[in-house]
């Protein structure tokens, strides 16, 4: 493969682990636990939203208070841990093989995040793929409020790699992480993700290449054409 980039910026849940699912019904996790109703129609959107924001809705909706938005970020967060030790599975059984290839091209490469890195990296070790990064890094660790959802986050990662933003590709499933990466100047390799299926045709549009799985991007690689 011919390097017209030297870092890759990984995503995790949805392009490195099979998490997202997981993430979505949390919402069922939190409602059960607060004994608050589980109604058809929430039970259908569930896949396709977020679940910070459903449950919010939800909560309005039946007249009750679940709490502040950290407490029950927080509460999410723990449940995903616990499926980060137990349950969760690597995106694709070829991704280990695409990790190595990378290494092999002197690609750096580190995970940026929206879970806690403590618990990233939990899932991270637990499927043996932790080591292929430099670090993980979250929505947390910079402490002034910037997360992926601002091109200040990917600006500011890039400079810690000590690279231009231009000479970064960010891989990645959701739309909103993908849009402030090209507005830092990153490009953008979209994995495909089931909970991402109402917003493909924007992801198109937005992402310099897509893949619906690992063993597409190491055909790739064989053949110089990445992106």
């Amino acid at each position: 493969m011919e390097n017209n980039f030297d870092v890759a910026i990984f995503d995790m849940d949805g392009t490195l682990l099979d998490s997202m699912r997981y993430w979505r019904f949390t919402t069922l996790e939190f409602l059960l636990a607060h004994r608050l109703p589980v109604r058809n129609e929430d039970l259908v959107r569930m896949l396709d939203t977020s679940s910070r924001k459903l449950l919010f809705e939800i909560a309005e909706r039946e007249g009750v208070d679940i709490g502040s938005r950290e407490a029950v970020v927080s509460e999410l967060e723990g449940y995903m841990n616990r499926h980060y030790l137990q349950d969760t599975s690597l995106k694709d059984q070829d991704l280990p093989t695409f990790l190595q290839k990378l290494k092999d091209c002197g690609i750096r490469m580190c995970v940026a995040t929206g879970s806690p890195r403590e618990f990233a990296r939990n899932g991270l070790k637990r499927q043996g793929i932790l080591d292929y990064f430099e670090f993980v890094t979250d929505n947390y660790e910079r402490g002034d409020g910037v997360s992926k959802d601002q091109p200040e986050y990917f600006v500011h990662l890039a400079a810690r790699l000590g690279v231009a933003p231009e000479r970064c590709v960010v891989f990645e499933d959701a739309l909103y992480a993908m849009e402030s990466a090209k507005a830092a100047g990153c490009r953008v390799l979209a994995i495909e993700d089931g909970t991402a299926r109402l917003q493909r045709e924007a992801i198109l549009q937005t992402a310099d290449g897509y893949a619906a799985n690992y063993a597409e991007l190491i055909e790739r690689m064989d053949s110089a054409k990445f992106l």
